[in-house]
């Protein structure tokens, strides 16, 4: 009988225990906050990659949105914006 209920809380620890890649991939340190500066005015968004092509745009007021990089790096994104003016950090 204790056989039993050991290979059941064994089975049932394993069930609840997952592999690092099957968890969500989500939360990527890969981010970047670039700003446009007009006068006395400044509007700035956060980038960050996500690792599949596609990078967040999260904006001042919190909306996010996944832009498609079509075959571009994320450096290659980020360098850009800089050419067309935003400082990127």
């Amino acid at each position: 009988m204790k056989k039993i209920i050991f290979m059941a809380l064994t089975a049932g620890v394993f069930a609840f225990t997952s592999c690092s890649s099957d968890d969500d991939g989500g939360s990527s340190s890969d981010c970047q906050t670039c700003s446009l500066d007009f006068g006395d005015m400044s509007i700035s968004s956060e980038f960050c990659d996500n690792g599949d092509g596609t990078i967040t745009q999260i904006d001042e007021d919190g909306g996010e949105t996944i832009v498609d990089l079509e075959g571009m790096s994320f450096q290659e994104y980020i360098t850009a914006m800089e050419q067309t003016g935003m400082n990127c950090k």
